[in-house]
């Protein structure tokens, strides 16, 4: 259970602001054709949280993997659960 937690905690890191941008991106749909479009957010999503994970865990704190390798999650195990749980969320998002 531990280890789900720490997956998950790892994830919300990267996938809050990656979201939020993703959502006002979509909303700018709004403007120009008068309805918020869930496939741009969608996409959006997909394509910026590898990029936030990138700029939070490789670039600002790249210490942060030894405490994730130390509860035995490897560094490419992160970065395929970013990338497969970013593909679910946003085709989940896409389909609304």
């Amino acid at each position: 259970m531990k280890k789900i937690l720490s997956t998950f905690f790892f994830y919300k890191t990267a996938a809050i602001p990656s979201l939020i941008i993703s959502i006002g991106l979509g909303s700018l749909t709004w403007l120009t054709s008068g309805q918020f479009s869930f496939q741009n957010s969608g996409l959006a999503f997909v394509f910026l949280t590898p990029l936030f994970h990138y700029f939070i865990y490789e670039i600002r704190n790249p210490n942060t993997y030894f405490f994730y390798y130390n509860l035995g999650f490897s560094k490419r195990f992160l970065w395929l659960f970013t990338v497969i749980a970013s593909c679910i969320l946003g085709l989940i998002l896409m389909c609304l």
